[in-house]
């Protein structure tokens, strides 16, 4: 599982984290589920006055090195063709978190939810249903993809083999899904591993950079 304050002995495999941009690409997903589940976890701290979309930890999730004019990269994309590749419209521009702020949120046909005037977000009591129905569009989404892209630049400590249960694992801890969480979990996320599944994790590189969007998008 991610562990900030051990050595990691392990990261994402980039075949995991191609898997994850395809997987993520070839579904209907609303952008902003991102910012749903930074918010999510604000709340659940009691932190949600002080969230911003500005912030190191949302902005981190989202971050790409590779473009020079468009800064962060994420494969959730609600309309336009599906090809089951990378797709340009993956790359978002320096705007993201003012397209994210209260005042734009609360403007969305999809997520105006999250807002609960011009300069303040809200996490109404039945946000697992809206999230599910406007932001999945009524289908839920791999905890494996979403883990996989997410949790690209974390370090994992583990023992023994590693396994699709250690990613899960650890995206539950990423964005604060424990136990007594499940009914939420189960609702928006499957745990279904694929039929050819990637190699999930490789030891950790202490000298290597972040990973990068794969070089043939």
């Amino acid at each position: 599982m991610p562990d900030d304050s051990a050595t990691p002995t392990h990261v994402l495999s980039k075949g995991a984290v191609r898997w994850a941009i395809d997987t993520l690409g070839a579904q209907p997903l609303h952008p902003t589920f991102v910012m749903y589940l930074y918010l999510r976890k604000q709340s659940r701290v009691g932190r949600l006055t002080e969230a911003s979309a500005s912030s190191d930890e949302l902005l981190a999730l989202i971050e790409m090195p590779g473009n020079p004019t468009k800064p962060y990269y994420f494969p959730l994309i609600d309309r336009g063709k599906r090809t089951g590749t990378p797709l340009s419209t993956f790359w978002r521009a320096s705007n993201i978190p003012g397209s994210w702020s209260p005042g734009s949120i609360r403007r969305l046909a999809s997520g105006s939810w999250l807002s609960a005037n011009e300069s303040a977000y809200a996490m109404p009591d039945n946000h697992v249903d809206l999230a599910h129905q406007q932001m999945l569009y009524n289908r839920s989404v791999s905890a494996l993809a979403m883990g996989a892209y997410f949790l690209r630049n974390d370090g994992f400590v583990l023992s023994g083999e590693a396994s699709a249960a250690d990613l899960i694992a650890g995206f539950r801890i990423k964005f604060d899904y424990p136990p007594e969480t499940n009914n939420e979990f189960t609702r928006l996320f499957t745990t279904t591993e694929p039929e050819e599944p990637p190699t999930w994790f490789e030891p950790a590189d202490l000298n290597a950079v972040l990973i990068e969007e794969p070089a043939d998008v």
